[in-house]
This record gives structure tokens, C-alpha cells and sequence, in this order.
């Protein structure tokens, strides 16, 4: 049989092989306007940076187009391509192309000092006077540094300095909105802004002349309608000063400030009253100043003008396409306002918390340390040892014994009151020579010692106090950021919200029938919406106790009010009472929030007596174990979270109803378990009767306080039975 060989072939896709004979098409890419420049806003800018650019004063100051261009570029990089080569075209245009070269290199220039130097960063005034002076170097080198070419060089770039502050007060009002009492920055800027357009409109040539004269008495004549007689003459005084400085004369200043100033006098009467105003004036003036020749001119460009004011109203229903071109609406304008108070809010809250956070961590590290007692042996022996004969005996041949006696003068010293003196041990009374001296030294520099450290335990606690109290403040300010920018929740809002109704009653008796309880309550509704019912007892009976809870009441009261949250509240005070006195000073705190929308009530006991809730025919004893504030530098908080129902009773007490029956600690909660649903205020006075019946005295162990809180819960919460 023949052998048969075979190839194997790749396979070949049709489309891969025909591949290489289809030529490579190419895209060209079409050009698109950037969307963000084709808008009203840049048609009226382009116009009048045309017009700024080729205005020249005295034929040889022109600092107005590159002002323009740095104030309404704000610095994004297309428009201030395009709206740079629209400012050159038009200088180059006028047949100044070595003034137009210097334009670009002072523009370049800006962009430098302005946008890529970080430091120092220049106001924009200072860069564009530093530009232009810098762009117009070349030209001022071909002219060999003519003086007077120096000095109008320098009065150039002032008056661009000052252009520049005027564009940008132009752009920071929003136009059309502009109010007489409180944006006169704003009305002066615009005036100038208008006059320095009208001007370079008057510089372009005759026939354009009466256009300037129509524009100018326009503006006048709103200004006197709209904002009086006074801005009006101000105005008019700003725009016939700049038509008139180009040698036309300033008889344009005494005519508009003089017409603007009569009609702004007839406001009050309508827009007819102050356009005839403005006319008799305009005539009147024209024909005393001109003669019969000047009064034909300033009748008809005054009608001109008083004919569009007329109109004005009637025109923006003609003219809806250009609402784009008006300003944004007080609702947004507010809105931005809001953003930016909130987020200025923001800021000084995050300074506040680094400000904690400082004060915390200098806290952690200076721990408290014991009293030094190698300085204060050192400072004995330096003081009375130092030139005794028995120096060398007692401090090297006995120094075991003689610092074991030391700190037995000091540990009886911590032992007794600060007045007393220490007893000289033993080993002192057989070797010591200076034994009454060296006992003296000893008791004063442990004073001193204690006393210093006294006082870094108390500088301790105030740093403590302000590390809460920036933390609270910093919490506060960034609540009011979020209320600024998503609003501040009404109060109506609140109480249709509002699922249950709480009654109050309380009862008060002074230990011994005194005038003066020594305990303090109060109860007040929070911004939240929030019920808070405060109760302290004070140290002590009588005015000196109720000071101290009274003080702690009201400060709680104070420090909730403005949105601190309840442990900073708690530590706050307890570091206040442990600061206020060298004596020792405390009080009770047992605050109770109830939430009326859900129901949840939230207690917090620092050193206060049980409470009891009683739902549902049960009783239930609420306690925290704590010490009063003003004892402890830190405070232990436990707060306790209860789901209120129906007919629910909350009593709060202070420690004195314990001492009505003292073998029977529990008598209250029995009482209560017994008791049928009544008003608080009822109960309360029952409760006080009761325990007045239980002492078999006549007066009363210590101050007593009861304070009943009834819970109803509505069918259908409030804001169902109110209409919007």
C-alpha cells in the first residue's frame, strides 16, 4: 500500500486573514465648547472685559482688563484661557499690539504668583498690582526707564489694585439683590462697575454717546426708586464723575446727582411720581447749565430712559428665555448661607475637640505622684544637718537608723491634723543634738510639700473640668452644624409626637419643722423634646445643704439646656463641687429623662436613694450603688433604661424617707404595691403624711422630698388629632 503524507494547516479565521487589506480609518475628534462656559454669565462677562480692556485713561492708563480678567476668571483654566484671548484680541484690536504682548506676560504672571507660589500666598489685589508691574517691565526697559514713564507705571497698578477690589466686591453681591441699608460696599461697587463700562462706551466713539446717557439715567432712576433719594445722589455722583473724566466735563456729575437725588424724594408716590421727578430736575438743570441747545439732548435721552424704567416691570414676562441669566432665588440663596454658617460651625467644633483631646493627653501623662521624699530629706539635711558635728554619724555610720526615724516623724505627721507638731522618735532623743529644730524643719517642709501637692491636685481638677467642658462644647457645635444645615426641629413638631402625657406632684418636709429644706428639685422639658426631672440633696440640713443643691441643680439644669450630654453634665458638676471650697462639700444627684414619644425613661443616681416604678400592680425598686459628687475625682455612672406603660408611677426620693422607720427599709415599696392609680400630686402628699405617721415624732430625722411622676399613654398620639 502507497504511503500517504499529509500537512497539517493553522486554522484561519476569514476576518483575521482579510484584516490586513482593510485600511485604518481615522477619528478625527470634533471640538465641543465646554458646557460650563456657555452660559449668560460668560456673554456678559466676555462684553464687558472687551469694553474694560480697551478703556484708557488720559490715552495712556489702561489697568482695568487685566483686573477684570483675575476677579472673573476665579481662577478655573478654561475661562481664563478664553476670556484671556478675548482681552488680548481686543487690545491688539485697537492697534496696541506692544500693549497687548505686556498684557499676556502680566497675565502669565498673575497665574505664577497667584495660583502656583504657595508661599507666601498674595491677596489677589497684591498679585494683579505685582503682575502688572512685572508684565510692563520690557515695555519700560525700551523706553530707558523714562521717569515719568516710572511714575505713571506705579499709578497704574494702584488703580488696578483698586479695580481689582471693586470687581470682586462686584461679583460677591448678587446682582439685583441689593438692599441700601446693608450692602452699600455693594450698591458703591456696582456704581463704578456701570460708570466704567458707560465710559469706555463713550471712549468708542460719538454715536455711542447717547447710549451711555440712556444707561446711566436708567440706573440712576432705579437707584432712586428703589433704594431713596440718598443712594441715588451717590450713584449719580459716581457716574458723572467717571463719565466726566475724560475731558467731557462734569456737568454729567451735577445732572444725575441732582435728578437721582429729586427723584428718589418722590419714591413714596410710585414709580410715576419719581420718573417725573427725575425729569423736571434733568430739564431743569440742562437748561440752567446748557442753555435751549442742551435741553432737546437731555429730554430725549431722558424719556429714553423713563420710558424703559416704565416698562421694566412688564419686561421679565416678556423675556422668560433669560431666566438663566437672573440671580438665584432667596430660598437658594439661603440654603448656601446655611451650608457655609454650618460648615464654619463645624470647624470651630473640630478645633474645640483637638483642644480636649490636648488637654486629655497632658492629663494622662502628669499622673499623681506621692510626696517626694528624697527631696525633702535633702532639703532638711541641707537646712540643719549640713554644719552639726554629728552630721557624719547620723547620715553615714547610722543612715539606716536615721531615715527609719524620718519616716516615722512622717507617718505620724499624716497621722495628725495639720497644726500639730510631730513627736522626735527615740533614736533622735539619745544622739541628736538639734532634736526640737530638726523636728520643726521637718513638720515645715512636709506642709509645704502637702500643700503643693494640694495644689497640683487641684490644678489637676481644673484641667480635668476643662478637657469636659471643651469635649461638651465641641458635642454642642457640631448638634447646632446639623441643625443649621437640615434645620432646627419644631416644637409643635415635638409635641404631635408626643405618645405620653406626664403628670407631676411633689411634697417637701424640712428636718425638725425647719423654715429651710435642705434639698432642691426641679423639672424642665430639654430642646429635644425630652422631659427632665432633677432632684438633689444637699450635706447637712438647713440654707447652708439646700445652697449646695440648689447650686447643682441649677448648673445640671443649665448644662442640659445647652445640649451637653448627661455624663459630661454629671462629671462637670462633680469636678465644680470638688473645686468651689477647701472644705469637704457634696451632694446627690438623681435625674430622671423621660421620652414622651416612645415612652423610654432613662434614670441616672450619683449617691441618691432608690426609686421606685410601679406598673402593672408590681413595684420595682431602681438604685444605683454610688457616692454623692463632690467626694471622688471620677464618677460612676450606671444609667438604668425602663419601658414605661400605661398608668405607670415614677417616685423619686431623697435618703430622708429611710430614716422615718429604720427598721423597715423596704416600707415605702409595700406602701406603694398597696396603693390604688391616683394623681401624683395625691400621692405625694399621702407618701409624706405616711412617713410623718411612721417616725412617731413629732419632727422629722432629716429632710425629706417626694416627687411622683405619672405616665398616661394616649390612644393616637397628639399630632393625630392636629391639622396641618
Amino acid at each position: 500500500m502507497p504511503e500517504r503524507s499529509s500537512a497539517i494547516e493553522p486554522y484561519l479565521r476569514v476576518s483575521r486573514v482579510d484584516r490586513s487589506a482593510v485600511k485604518p480609518t481615522v477619528r478625527k475628534r470634533r471640538f465641543e465648547f465646554p458646557a460650563e462656559l456657555a452660559t449668560w454669565e460668560t456673554v456678559g462677562a466676555l462684553l464687558a472685559l472687551v469694553l474694560l480692556s480697551r478703556l484708557n485713561l488720559m490715552g495712556e492708563l489702561a489697568p482695568f482688563g487685566l483686573a477684570y480678567w483675575a476677579v472673573a476668571s476665579r481662577g478655573e483654566y478654561r475661562r481664563m484661557v478664553l476670556y484671556g484671548i478675548f482681552m488680548t484680541a481686543a487690545v491688539v484690536q485697537a492697534g496696541e499690539l506692544i500693549a497687548g504682548v505686556g498684557l499676556l506676560l502680566s497675565a502669565g504672571i498673575f497665574c505664577l504668583l497667584r495660583y502656583r507660589l504657595d508661599k507666601p500666598r498674595l491677596p489677589l489685589t497684591v498679585a494683579i498690582g505685582t503682575a502688572l508691574l512685572l508684565g510692563s517691565l520690557p515695555q519700560l526697559w525700551l523706553n530707558n526707564f523714562y521717569p515719568y514713564d516710572i511714575f505713571l507705571l506705579g499709578l497704574e497698578a494702584t488703580m488696578a489694585m483698586l479695580a481689582g477690589a471693586v470687581f470682586f466686591q462686584v461679583h460677591a453681591y448678587p446682582r439685583l439683590r441689593l438692599a441700601g441699608d446693608r450692602d452699600v460696599e455693594g450698591i458703591t461697587s456696582w456704581a463704578v462697575f456701570a460708570g466704567l463700562l458707560l465710559l469706555s462706551l463713550v471712549q468708542e466713539g460719538s454715536v455711542l454717546v447717547p447710549l451711555a446717557a440712556v444707561i446711566s439715567r436708567i440706573i440712576v432712576l432705579w437707584a432712586a426708586f428703589t433704594l431713596g433719594p440718598g443712594m441715588a445722589a451717590a450713584a449719580g455722583a459716581l457716574l458723572g464723575f467717571l463719565l466726566g473724566i475724560q475731558g467731557a466735563g462734569f456737568a454729567w456729575l451735577g445732572m444725575l446727582t441732582f435728578s437721582g437725588f429729586f427723584a428718589g424724594l418722590f419714591r413714596s408716590y410710585g414709580r410715576f411720581a419719581s420718573a417725573g421727578g427725575f425729569l423736571l430736575a434733568a430739564v431743569a438743570l440742562s437748561l440752567y447749565v446748557g442753555g435751549r441747545e442742551a435741553v432737546a439732548f437731555e429730554a430725549g435721552v431722558s424719556a429714553a430712559a423713563i420710558a424703559l424704567f416704565l416698562l421694566a416691570p412688564l419686561l421679565p414676562m416678556r423675556t422668560r428665555m433669560l431666566a438663566s441669566f437672573l440671580p438665584h432665588s432667596a430660598e437658594a440663596e439661603a440654603k448656601k448661607i446655611r451650608e457655609l454658617t454650618a460648615n464654619r460651625i463645624k470647624d470651630y467644633a473640630l478645633v474645640f475637640r483637638e483642644l480636649s483631646t490636648a488637654f486629655q493627653q497632658t492629663a494622662t501623662v502628669e499622673k499623681e505622684s506621692p510626696l517626694p521624699l528624697a527631696a525633702l530629706v535633702d532639703a532638711v539635711v541641707e537646712k540643719v544637718c549640713k554644719y552639726c558635728p554629728s552630721r557624719r554619724r547620723c547620715w553615714e555610720k547610722d543612715l539606716q537608723h536615721t531615715y527609719n526615724a524620718l519616716l516615722c516623724v512622717l507617718a505620724e505627721l499624716e497621722s495628725k491634723d495639720n497644726g500639730k507638731e510631730a513627736k522626735s522618735p527615740e533614736f533622735f532623743q539619745k544622739i541628736c543634738k538639734k532634736k526640737a529644730e530638726f523636728l520643726q524643719t521637718v513638720s515645715m517642709f512636709y506642709k509645704l510639700e502637702a500643700y503643693q501637692h494640694s495644689c497640683n491636685k487641684r490644678l489637676e481638677g481644673g484641667r480635668t473640668l476643662v478637657t469636659m467642658q471643651l469635649a461638651g462644647l465641641s458635642q454642642i457645635m457640631f448638634n447646632l452644624s446639623k441643625e443649621v444645615r437640615e434645620g432646627v426641629p419644631d416644637a409643635q413638631k415635638c409635641l404631635r409626637n408626643q405618645y405620653f402625657h406626664l403628670e407631676i406632684g411633689v411634697a417637701q418636709a424640712a428636718k425638725a419643722n425647719a423654715d429651710v429644706c435642705g434639698d432642691y428639685y426641679s423639672y424642665l422639658e430639654l430642646r429635644d423634646g425630652k422631659q427632665a426631672y432633677i432632684l438633689s440633696d444637699g450635706m447637712g440640713n438647713g440654707s447652708q445643704a439646700q445652697q449646695e443643691s440648689r447650686s447643682a441643680v441649677q448648673l445640671v439644669e443649665q448644662l442640659l439646656l445647652a445640649g451637653f450630654r448627661k455624663d459630661a453634665v454629671v462629671r462637670t458638676v462633680n469636678t465644680i463641687l470638688q473645686l468651689r471650697s477647701q472644705v469637704e462639700s457634696f451632694a446627690t444627684l438623681d435625674l430622671l429623662v423621660v421620652d414622651a414619644e416612645n415612652g423610654e425613661a432613662e434614670f441616672l443616681k450619683i449617691g441618691a436613694a432608690p426609686s421606685y416604678l410601679r406598673q402593672q400592680n408590681r413595684v420595682r425598686e431602681i438604685k444605683s450603688p454610688s457616692v454623692p459628687m463632690g467626694i471622688l475625682d471620677d464618677v460612676e455612672l450606671k444609667p438604668v433604661f425602663v419601658q414605661l406603660e400605661n398608668d405607670a408611677l415614677i417616685v423619686m426620693l431623697t435618703d430622708g424617707i429611710h430614716e422615718v422607720l429604720p427598721a423597715q427599709p423596704d416600707w415605702l415599696k409595700d406602701y406603694l404595691a398597696g396603693q390604688v392609680s391616683t394623681h401624683p400630686q395625691v400621692l405625694a402628699d399621702e407618701i409624706m403624711h405616711q412617713a410623718r405617721s411612721l417616725s412617731g415624732q413629732v419632727e422629722l430625722r432629716d429632710d425629706i422630698t417626694v416627687l411622683v411622676c405619672r405616665a398616661k399613654r394616649l390612644k393616637h398620639k397628639i399630632r393625630d388629632f392636629v391639622s396641618n
